[in-house]
């Protein structure tokens, strides 16, 4: 996905307010760049990730943080206002547990943003555990989510399926 696709696919759920936001499993950085062009100038973007890009990401409105770390390690960072998991979770043979783990640097009443691919069968090795819309609906009952809301669907070039958006915020414990 290039940068533009990014900013178009996630406008509608980012907040246009100035906070720390973390882009985990952020990869080559499409949706760190994405963030740095809707978030309000200041910002800052963690951009996490167990193997971060070789490239040097070049900010225009955020202050960049590259954070070299796997998910299910615990994070040492300050609390965000907001994070991005873009095809990350699928990566998760425990996404509960993985989830848990991430919500402990999002703020109560944070935004977190899942991207997934709406796939029932694994792809291996890219999409080993896949997790539809349903089930991420189901996860957010067993952590400290709201209940998401589907946002976007843009279609999956891997065949006759689609990657979801989905919002939601982290609620109290």
């Amino acid at each position: 996905m290039k940068v533009q696709q990014a900013i178009d696919f996630i406008q509608a759920a980012i907040p246009q307010e100035k906070g720390k936001w973390a882009d985990i499993g952020a990869g080559t950085g499409t949706f760190t760049l994405a963030l740095d062009q809707l978030l309000p100038k200041g910002s800052t973007i963690y951009s996490i990730d167990k193997k971060p890009t070789e490239q040097q990401l070049s900010l225009q409105n955020c202050v960049l943080e590259t954070v070299k770390q796997d998910f299910d390690e615990a994070f040492d960072l300050p609390i965000m206002d907001g994070i991005i998991m873009a095809n990350t979770l699928h990566y998760s043979e425990y996404p509960v547990v993985t989830l848990n783990n991430i919500l402990k640097i999002l703020k109560t009443k944070g935004r977190f943003i899942l991207i997934e691919y709406e796939l029932t069968q694994a792809r291996k090795p890219w999409i080993p555990y896949p997790i539809t819309f349903q089930q991420f609906c189901e996860m957010a009952t067993q952590v400290a989510l709201s209940t998401p809301l589907e946002i976007r669907r843009l279609p999956s070039t891997y065949g006759n399926n689609y990657m979801y958006l989905a919002s939601c915020e982290k609620r109290e414990n």
